[in-house]
């Protein structure tokens, strides 16, 4: 039982700043249930400091594909995740998503690795923030299109910052019928530009298909939009803050959790200031617009 017996008063300071780190950072986060395909090895990426990698294949959703993604993880993360068998099914917390133009893989940065069954929920859930790199061209079908049944489709892409002037290009889809009550392929058109600031929340899938020409096996992985926020627009003229906000708190507060913490995710790149991903190659701005891949 949590007693409270203490009320703080927090007035807001009107020369108050966050730290740069905090007002820059984008929302990057992912939560995934997967299966190894391997075993965990360990890779130095540097002199002194080493990841555990593997290969994964996260759960199909719906008629799609699984997705193969690689898994790399650092500190004591790393060292619980080597002793992961092989096919085991595994839960990832907070993982960073990263997308190499070059090989157009998918790999996750980081996060907390725990090893799960059946019995747990499949989640594959992607949060995101940044910029689209492009206006919506209502008459290119690669852009946008509407089927014979009713259905509205919508690719945008969106520009993640990892730091240092480099960004990762995320190609992500909105689809919808007429009658759905959350039009997201409809908002994409009608709302986004390029430059527009955007927070999206959706799945990792994988479509699979045959060329017809070389008879090879090929695979595509997107970002399925299930929701967005558009960032607010900028207003010029400061207002006062009068509002006064109570929180309540407490010096007894009983055990949690048998005494347990939560835990950190543990990243390479640490939590100073200034910190930021590592490096992945081909980050030119250009691969937003790559036409090689086949539309939707």
């Amino acid at each position: 039982m949590i007693l409270i017996n203490k009320i703080l008063t927090i007035r807001p300071r009107h020369d108050a700043k966050l730290p740069y780190h905090l007002t820059s950072d984008p929302m990057n986060l992912s939560f995934l249930c997967a299966q190894t395909v391997g075993v965990p090895k360990e890779k130095a990426i540097s002199e002194n400091s080493f990841a555990t990698v593997c290969d994964l294949l996260l759960p199909p959703v719906g008629n799609k594909a699984p997705t193969p993604i690689q898994l790399n993880v650092y500190g004591k993360a790393a060292e619980r995740f080597a002793r992961v068998p092989a096919g085991a099914q595994i839960y990832i917390h907070g993982s960073k998503l990263r997308y190499d133009l070059n090989s157009k893989t998918y790999s996750l940065q980081g996060g907390i690795v725990t090893q799960v069954d059946t019995a747990f929920p499949i989640l594959n859930t992607v949060v995101l923030s940044g910029r689209c790199v492009k206006d919506i061209d209502q008459e290119d079908a690669r852009a946008f299109k509407t089927t014979a049944d009713g259905l509205m489709i919508c690719n945008q892409t969106l520009s993640v910052n990892t730091g240092r002037n480099q960004a990762d290009l995320f190609n992500f889809y909105a689809i919808n019928a007429a009658e759905d009550k959350l039009n997201n392929a409809e908002l994409l058109v009608n709302f986004t530009r390029k430059g527009t600031g955007l927070s999206i929340q959706g799945k990792l899938v994988t479509d699979s298909w045959v060329d017809k020409e070389t008879k090879e096996k090929k695979n595509l992985t997107k970002i399925q939009l299930v929701s967005m926020t558009l960032a607010p627009k900028g207003n010029t003229e400061s207002k006062p803050i009068t509002s006064q906000t109570t929180v309540a708190s407490s010096t007894d507060v009983g055990s949690l959790w048998g005494g347990k913490v939560a835990e950190d995710l543990a990243e390479p790149w640490g939590s100073q200031h200034g910190a930021s991903l590592p490096d992945l190659p081909g980050y030119a701005m250009a691969g937003a617009n790559d036409d090689s891949d086949p539309p939707f």
